[in-house]
């Protein structure tokens, strides 16, 4: 057996509970990611409230947990009583975000409609550009008040009588940026949001809060510091790629340094938090984004390197379950989206079949799997090239190892980031029985830049096999740019 590629577990390292969370969406009013995306009135392929039914059936099979909106840049000059009430009333606004008008004919009640639709928990980002207490207030009224409010009652007038019970609230958005309107400091930002956060909670004590972190340790030391004892998450954001592939799937590593340093803010901030509560990071827009701008819809089509890029994501996100337990990917459908359409039909793209298999194939608790591996060093750069990094010792094979909550079955989620070789890796689990047929779910294309389109959807797939030799010692091939799961019977 080969000793430079080795993946060892421990029945007794176990590090924790993975929130299913982690594999979150996220739905912007941009591009066709919404009109012509999720919601296509009038289209033979929507059903009677306008939400296109392939779409729905797609992303019911990735179990969406939890749906952002409506931004987002978007959701910092956005007024939610505009997408209210008749649709025939509702005003046209211009989107100082995108420079578009807005119809408004997707709204609060459509929003929690598509979550209760797809079984996903609504998480809505409130207006801290344009916006105000008052206006955040209302709104958490008006979806979440079984009272006898203004906003309550209206909510029961426009057709809802019970409550939506919304439990997570950001707090605005990248509101560190110069682009954001409603730019401000740090300083600034933090007051405003433990004012906002405080009373919210008043409204209703039972919501989950997310701040907005920018990827700065001063920044995020600042806001948790100030408003810590109020909030419940703190945001991060993360974009990369390029069209090198191993600056793409290295940039996942890069991803998990940023993420460890958050942490880290976080653990310095502990101490000036009154409540025990430990602040959690919500890492609510990822993605590889390096092609598309606005002028061109932002419509990406993502390869197998990018897929591999999004699985290499989800083995960090497992490593650190006791610190990240929410993330969304930017976004959903279309714009940089998971999901492509047109008026026909759709396809799911690599980074799609991603979710579907850590989503169907791995399980809830996270252990503590050694990973041998061959290195390799490398500089990259990102999000249109504006940020870069470096990094030492990337490895070409990663795995996470998860467990059943019923502790049956063992799951070995593989990546070979190799771009040419097979890997040959033994693998040894201490505390575990297998059975000695395993099943295998392979996602792998015929090379790494190879994409998924309306000609050939299935170009990069997930296949399955059975292999007959596992047990607590054996070995298994990783076929090159592939993401693998190993499953077992225990």
């Amino acid at each position: 057996m080969s000793q430079s590629y080795r993946i060892k577990v421990d029945a007794e390292r176990v590090m924790g509970k993975i929130d299913s969370n982690i594999y979150g969406h996220f739905i912007e009013h941009l591009g066709r990611c919404i009109y012509g995306g999720i919601y296509e009135e009038g289209s033979p392929l929507s059903d009677e409230r306008g939400f296109r039914k392939d779409v729905l059936e797609a992303v019911r099979r990735i179990k969406c947990p939890i749906l952002r909106w409506p931004g987002g840049n978007f959701a910092s000059n956005y007024h939610w009583e505009d997408g209210i009430g008749p649709k025939e009333k509702r005003p046209v606004r211009f989107d100082l975000a995108w420079g578009k008008e807005e119809t408004n004919r997707f709204g609060t009640d459509e929003f929690i409609e598509y979550c209760r639709k797809v079984g996903a928990e609504p998480y809505i980002c409130i207006n801290l550009g344009t916006g105000s207490l008052d206006e955040a207030i209302h709104w958490l009224e008006y979806c979440n008040s079984s009272g006898n409010t203004y906003y309550a009652r209206l909510r029961e007038k426009n057709g809802h009588a019970q409550p939506y019970r919304v439990k997570y609230w950001g707090i605005g958005n990248e509101i560190y940026g110069e682009w954001q309107v409603g730019h401000r400091s740090a300083k600034e930002y933090a007051k405003v949001l433990r004012e906002y956060a405080r009373f919210m909670k008043v409204v209703d004590p039972s919501i989950k809060v997310i701040a907005v972190g920018a990827d700065d340790p001063e920044w995020d030391l600042e806001v948790i510091k100030t408003a810590g004892k109020y909030i419940d998450y703190i945001s991060n954001h993360q974009y990369w790629g390029s069209d090198d592939y191993y600056e793409t799937v290295a940039s996942a590593y890069w991803i998990e340094k940023r993420l460890k340093l958050l942490k880290s803010v976080i653990e310095v901030a502990q101490p000036s938090i009154e409540e025990k509560k430990r602040v959690k990071i919500a890492l609510d827009e990822w993605n590889i984004w390096y092609r598309g701008t606005p002028e061109n819809s932002l419509e990406e089509n993502y390869a197998l390197k990018d897929a591999l890029f999004a699985a290499g994501v989800f083995i960090i996100l497992h490593r650190l379950c006791r610190s990240v337990t929410m993330a969304n990917l930017a976004q959903l459908v279309n714009v940089i989206g998971a999901i492509h359409t047109d008026k026909q039909g759709l396809y799911l793209t690599p980074i799609y079949r991603v979710f579907e298999l850590f989503v169907n194939h791995t399980g809830e608790v996270a252990l503590d799997a050694l990973v041998n591996s061959e290195t390799y060093d490398i500089e990259g750069k990102g999000f249109l090239a504006r940020r870069k990094f470096k990094l030492k010792g990337v490895p070409y094979l990663d795995a996470s190892v998860t467990l059943s909550k019923d502790k049956d079955k063992l799951f070995i989620a593989a990546v070979n980031f190799h771009r040419q070789e097979d890997i040959e890796c033994s693998i040894i689990l201490e505390g575990f029985s297998p059975g000695k047929e395993a099943r295998i779910y392979e996602l792998n294309g015929p090379d790494v830049m190879a994409v998924n389109d309306f000609d050939n959807p299935e170009r990069v797939k997930i296949t399955g096999k059975t292999i007959k030799n596992a047990s607590r010692e054996f070995s298994y091939v990783f076929p090159a740019h592939s993401a693998t799961v190993i499953e077992l019977i225990l």
